[in-house]
């Protein structure tokens, strides 16, 4: 996908983000989550295109970030052009990106959340995610 095309789908994720922060995040819980996670891949995407350590073309799912960290690095190694260690930050990036990923399913097909503690916590992931992007390659937005 195209820098552009990633910067365009985080653009509406940010616009979903803070509009959820203005009102009730719990009426958002499911719809909140997905955009959170959308959005990680989307950040971490353009981390590796301003990187230049993905191959054209390729793709990173969400569902990577499930897997434990050897087996992330094993996915990730087949949509890359170096090899991850080697990128600046990816410790940070990888670990936070997998936070944000933790518990995805469960926000997002399970029950009502009984506080909105979780989505906070996932929302402050997200501006920490994009903070060691930064650090690491400067502005994704």
């Amino acid at each position: 996908m195209q820098e552009e095309k990633h910067l365009s789908a985080l653009k509406e994720v940010n616009a979903y983000i803070d509009e959820s922060l203005a009102k009730d995040l719990l009426q958002r819980q499911r719809l909140l989550m997905a955009a959170l996670s959308l959005g990680m891949q989307h950040v971490v995407e353009l981390w590796l295109h301003k990187a230049r350590a993905i191959k054209p073309g390729a793709t990173v799912k969400h569902e990577f970030f499930k897997s434990e960290e050897r087996k992330l690095k094993l996915k990730l190694a087949g949509v890359l052009t170096k090899d991850i260690s080697s990128l600046k930050n990816a410790g940070a990036v990888l670990s936070i990106a997998r936070e944000i990923e933790r518990s995805r399913d469960d926000v997002i097909y399970g029950a009502p959340l009984p506080s909105d503690r979780i989505l906070r916590e996932k929302i402050d992931y997200f501006f920490e995610l994009k903070k060691a992007v930064k650090k690491a390659v400067g502005d994704v937005e």
